[in-house]
């Protein structure tokens, strides 16, 4: 029986899996309905190469692992589905659970309309396994070898294979930045501001949903050339938007004290921005505003970059609280999973922007893709998060919540504030 060692992330992933639902998604559409059989073997042999993917979590008491399983069909490689092609189809089939204690960490349906020549596929896939930036790189896999097989047969994709393990992120910093990297023992999750989003208790009518909005490729491009003008990353506007949506959604004063933290991706101290195998290399940027989001759009951004201006100039950013989690991880399980849960404080708003996609990435032999998104986890209340990606330019964002449908409501009402703030700005109208 083949064991792989439960790393840091793993473990939290795990642990923090009352917040969330702990599964991360995504869908890719295509013209066209693309060839199953084809499919099914592109995710089997890039899965096949992943162990952990198809691995049990085991969460023992004093050390958790991974039992390598390799008694897997064909069949269960991907499930197809034709029907309707629509955002509640993709919604119904990505806010299922994988569980982590089964024999695969991931499924894979495709979903196809032979009336409307389209076809999906949907990914949903256990956090524990991996992140958000290598959850775009096993879907680049797949792609890959879906086009590999279509050209031979017995193609055989190069994936990696290599360490899963948090310590990489000190590999390739100077000795003296390494030193003080790993002496950050500072809890940076501790805030005294409680602020959250106006959701009702947790209930039995509480539903996972998938809220999702969009801005063209065009406001994108006028809303990234205003930001430059003006001095502001697309994050730093998006922050700001953030914060203006939350304040009317939550009815804070332009003094009410707010935070948004920021998830980042770790791979930014890698020479190669590559890890050696497929895992998860994350942390978190607060952006807190204690005098709050101000009287306008304006004094909103000139708020968030002034919050954030320490963060960005700081050769660490991100490294402070990654030895604490590693301490406290480093006792027996049953131990390290209380040690955790007192001492870390889950963020009421979060963002993650995915990443930059493009069409020439997605695209299969005969098959354009047309749109994709991925998303975050399926937040518990009072959680939320916005997640954001950009395909061909073009933005979607997506809040996922457990939630009752009036509550859903509430959060597209929300989002869209969010996208429209975007809008206005990108129009020069604020």
């Amino acid at each position: 029986m083949k064991k792989l060692n439960a790393e840091m992330w793993d473990k939290v992933q795990y642990i923090f899996r009352n917040y969330y639902d702990g599964m991360i998604h995504c869908a890719v559409v295509y013209e066209g309905i693309v060839d199953q059989a084809v499919m099914r073997k592109a995710i089997r042999r890039v899965v096949d190469k992943i162990d952990v993917l198809h691995s049990s979590f085991i969460a023992g008491a004093i050390k958790p692992y991974w039992v390598v399983n390799d008694n897997y069909t064909d069949e269960e490689m991907l499930y197809v589905h034709d029907g309707e092609v629509s955002h509640e189809a993709m919604e119904r089939i990505l806010t299922n659970r994988v569980d982590y204690r089964g024999k695969l960490q991931f499924k894979a349906t495709l979903l196809r309309n032979e009336e409307r020549q389209r076809s999906v596929l949907c990914l949903v896939i256990n956090h524990i396994c991996l992140d958000g930036r290598d959850f775009i790189a096993l879907v680049k896999a797949i792609v890959e070898a879906y086009r590999g097989i279509c050209a031979d047969p017995d193609f055989d994709p190069v994936v990696k294979c290599g360490s899963r393990s948090a310590k990489q992120i000190y590999r390739d910093l100077p000795e003296e930045l390494r030193k003080k990297a790993k002496m950050l023992y500072r809890n940076v999750s501790r805030t005294n501001i409680k602020n959250a989003f106006p959701f009702g208790e947790q209930c039995d009518d509480d539903k996972p949903h998938i809220v999702r909005a969009t801005l063209s490729a065009d406001k994108m491009s006028a809303l990234k050339a205003r930001g430059k003008a003006d001095g502001y990353t697309v994050n730093d506007i998006y922050l700001a938007a953030y914060f203006t949506a939350a304040a009317k959604a939550c009815g804070f004063k332009p003094d009410t004290p707010c935070e948004i933290t920021s998830m980042l991706d770790m791979r930014r101290y890698l020479n190669d921005h590559e890890t050696e195998g497929f895992t998860n290399l994350t942390s978190y940027m607060p952006c807190k505003l204690a005098s709050g989001v101000g009287n306008s759009f304006r004094e909103t951004l000139e708020h968030v970059a002034e919050a954030l201006a320490p963060h960005k100039s700081n050769p660490l950013l991100g490294m402070a609280g990654l030895p604490l989690m590693k301490l406290g991880l480093s006792f027996p399980f049953f131990i390290a999973t209380r040690l955790v849960k007192l001492g870390y404080s889950n963020p009421l708003f979060t963002m993650s922007n995915m990443g930059v996609l493009k069409s020439t990435d997605f695209d299969l032999p005969e098959h354009k893709s047309l749109d994709a998104f991925f998303t975050g986890t399926i937040k518990y209340k009072p959680y939320i998060q916005i997640a954001a990606t950009t395909f061909d330019g073009a933005a979607t964002f997506t809040v996922c919540e457990k939630c009752t449908l009036e509550e859903k409501q509430a959060v597209r009402g929300f989002l869209d504030h969010f996208v429209a703030v975007l809008g206005d700005y990108a129009d020069g109208k604020i």
